[in-house]
């Protein structure tokens, strides 16, 4: 037998003295240590030699059959993975593929994120990613890879899809573009807001296929456990052809059973001269191995955005808004210019200009870029002026509103109005001021006022108003966020105070909004705001009400 490529490769750097000193060095942290943040299962995989393993056909030999007892039989697969041309999902340690077993009807799509152990210490793997979000409660599963020479943690989200035209019985893979769209419809929110809002949408909308491979997979057992041992089949290095990767591996719950079984079964492949000391980095190779000859550079520039429109919603927030551009390699932003500057950029078709002057007008253009860097043609300018500031208390800022506690607004600290509210002098009202619209200056809800909210914990909240009304005319208001049509409130009447709120609960997701109180009988009045996620009305003049921050 001849010695294959791989093991020729690594026979000079690895000493025996050195895969002595891999069996022997500790590994750190024990299972019961990680389960705050997640716990793992253990996977050991170890290479073998092609040129020793398998016979003319690439199949197992009897040899190693009859060690594992395997018997000869297999299940066959196929696997392709997707990353961008630059391969920015490989760049952020992520990875994502969909396989196929040939006796299996589904595909199933893998969205996996990896970790280096350092010196055995899982437990710091396992704080870094659940510092990025990655822990107990994020739906995903925890294993360590825990090879030759390192152990590296997975962390992945996997499940079976169904792919019209490629699932069923057979080998059938997708095609690009709808691996793509499959892709993208079923990916977990972690990896779709990995740095930014819609971060792994957008590599997946411009991800290409890097494969399809194809392996085997032989089953047997070693010291009880099951073991599998997998033949693939990679174009190689030179992709002049074709070579095998041939790999063992076991799974287990427990780390001192994961330790003890790996040692055993070095052990024995290194008796039998089977063992290649070299950890299979699979992926990255195949996706090093499979990546397209490089393309013409991108020269065309995305179609200019159209429809731009913006709306002014504060004295502090201008909205933007505009159809989406095309382009031939696929459109992965915009930029919004103001006053001719860059003031930020979305994946989307809409935008949120905030931290702006009250009462001041602001021009804006938007446009598209790719990939490549091209960007397009400016779209045409639009115009908005800021609402006027409000006053009787700190004006242009913004309330922190938590959903886990309630949180209190004086009426007369107003992001911004508009219309006929007027800010009154009331000895029987929360800091001796209220808000109130004069009884026959119209019903209009185009007479508000408005709060700027920055919510966490956003859910279903009641909005509670400490108002009363003039008269017994059911003097009311529309309670509504950023714009909406609302909910009606009824005020008491002749002058009575009492909290209020509309029959149903209003959804309010994380983020900035407004908030808007509006006239819907006019006559009404309201001198506290009381935001909170349950349905029970303060008493008296409630709580401490809230400082708007800038």
């Amino acid at each position: 037998m001849y010695a294959s490529p791989m093991k020729r490769m690594v026979k000079t750097a690895v000493a025996g003295t050195m895969a002595a000193a891999l069996l022997a060095a500790p590994f750190l942290y024990s299972q019961s240590a990680f389960a705050a943040v997640g716990t793992p299962n253990y996977e050991v995989k170890l290479t073998l030699d092609p040129a020793l393993v398998l016979d003319s056909s690439h199949n197992l030999v009897n040899s190693v059959r009859s060690e594992f007892d395997t018997g000869s039989s297999y299940k066959s697969y196929k696997v392709q993975y997707m990353d961008t041309a630059a391969q920015s999902l490989q760049g952020q340690g992520w990875s994502e593929r969909i396989r196929k077993r040939d006796d299996q009807s589904n595909h199933e799509i893998q969205y996996k994120k990896r970790y280096d152990v350092v010196n055995g210490n899982i437990n710091a793997a396992l704080t870094q990613a659940a510092s990025e979000g990655l822990d107990s409660s994020s739906g995903f599963d925890f294993q360590v890879d825990w090879g030759y020479s390192k152990q590296t943690l997975s962390i992945d989200y996997e499940k079976d899809v169904t792919i019209s035209g490629s699932s069923g019985s057979g080998l059938k893979m997708p095609n690009e573009s709808t691996s793509r769209t499959v892709s993208v419809s079923n990916e977990p929110s972690k990896f779709a807001n990995w740095t930014s809002t819609g971060w792994g949408t957008a590599q997946l909308n411009n991800a290409l296929v890097y494969g399809p491979v194809d392996f085997k997979r032989y089953e047997g057992t070693f010291d009880d456990l099951d073991l599998d041992i997998e033949v693939w089949t990679v174009m190689n290095e030179a992709k002049t052809g074709n070579e095998y990767w041939v790999e063992a591996s076991f799974k287990t719950d427990s780390y001192s059973e994961a330790s003890s079984t790996r040692t055993a079964l070095i052990n024995e492949l290194n008796s039998k001269g089977w063992l290649i000391p070299q950890d299979l980095l699979r992926t990255s190779q195949i996706i090093e191995r499979y990546a397209p000859a490089p393309a013409v550079p991108d020269t065309t520039a995305p179609s200019t955005p159209t429809n731009a429109a913006a709306t002014s919603v504060s004295s502090s927030q201008i909205n933007l808004s505009w159809t989406a551009s095309t382009d031939n390699a696929g459109v992965i932003g915009y930029n919004v210019y103001r006053n001719g500057v860059l003031a930020g950029s979305t994946t989307g078709t809409t935008y949120s200009d905030t931290g702006l002057s009250a009462s001041t007008s602001y021009s804006y253009t938007v446009k598209a870029k790719d990939a490549a860097g091209n960007e397009s043609a400016a779209s045409g300018t639009v115009s908005a002026t800021t609402l006027a500031a409000g006053n009787g208390g700190s004006t242009g800022g913004a309330y922190n509103v938590n959903g886990s506690t309630g949180t209190y607004i004086e009426a007369e600290n107003y992001t911004a109005k508009n219309g006929t509210f007027v800010s009154a002098a009331c000895s029987a009202c929360s800091n001796g001021l209220n808000m109130e619209t004069p009884n026959g200056s119209g019903d209009s809800n185009t007479n508000y006022i408005a709060y700027t909210i920055n919510v966490t914990n956003g859910g279903s909240f009641y909005v509670h108003v400490l108002s009363s009304g003039v008269d017994t005319s059911s003097d009311s208001f529309t309670v509504a966020i950023d714009s909406t049509s609302g909910s009606q409130l009824t005020t008491t009447s002749n002058g009575t105070w009492a909290w209020k709120k509309p029959s149903s609960s209003i959804s309010i997701a994380n983020g900035t909004h407004t908030l808007y109180i509006k006239v819907r009988e006019d006559g009404a009045k309201a001198d506290k705001i009381y935001l909170s996620k349950s349905s029970t009305a303060p008493t008296g003049l409630g709580g401490t009400a809230a400082v708007p921050v800038s």
